[in-house]
């Protein structure tokens, strides 16, 4: 029953963030249930199936390549689904965000796929710990493909401002970025580029990354 389900992947999750040790032997045995079960018609069954996810490759890292495809597989259109909840938006795009910390190189082929949504979905949210790992990841899946964000740059400009305090380590890779593609484009195309922004984030993006 959904209901059985979802306390079912509360729990996995709740494991694998306080107690990993116990779940590592079995994860081969959880992760496709978990992936199964990433169903948009079951939405609070589907959030905690994707959070259980997101928490699993945090602390197993490269031992979730095995199980990317099918993963990526149905988190991608859930990332892409109009009207979609909300909370399970948001929630997909923090384990995408997780897997490409830990497996960037899996996740950074598909990136155009899925990054003017994840953008829009992570904007809004609060700075924390979860926004933080997921917000690594896109950085990491940046420097694989950046031709990936060259479309909605502006996006990934908007996403990255939201950050209101990043830590330096996450600020420093914001500017890595900023100032890679503003080194490609040149100085000229750059300025002509930044002028179509909207006014708040061509300032936050000056006063913040000096670019």
């Amino acid at each position: 029953a959904p209901d059985v389900r979802q306390s079912a992947y509360a729990l996995v999750g709740d494991l694998a963030k306080n107690c990993v040790l116990h779940l590592r032997p079995c994860i081969h045995q959880y992760l496709p249930v978990l992936t199964e079960n990433l169903d948009p018609d079951f939405i609070s069954v589907c959030n905690n199936a994707s959070w259980a996810i997101g928490e699993i490759a945090v602390k197993v890292g490269e031992e979730m390549r095995p199980f990317m495809t099918d993963i990526l597989n149905r988190l991608i259109p859930l990332m892409n689904k109009v009207n979609l909840n909300k909370s399970l938006l948001e929630n997909t795009a923090i384990t995408l965000g997780r897997l490409a910390m830990v497996c960037p190189a899996d996740v950074a082929p598909r990136l155009a796929l899925f990054i003017q949504p994840w953008c829009v979905s992570l904007r809004a949210i609060r700075d924390d710990i979860e926004k933080e790992h997921a917000f690594i990841g896109l950085c990491k899946m940046v420097r694989l493909n950046p031709h990936a964000v060259l479309n909605v740059f502006v996006y990934l400009c908007d996403a990255i401002c939201s950050w209101y305090d990043p830590k330096p380590e996450l600020k420093e890779m914001f500017r890595e970025i900023l100032h890679g593609f503003k080194n490609s484009l040149g100085a000229e195309q750059w300025k002509l580029y930044l002028d179509e922004f909207p006014p708040q984030l061509k300032s936050a993006l000056v006063s913040r990354y000096q670019v």
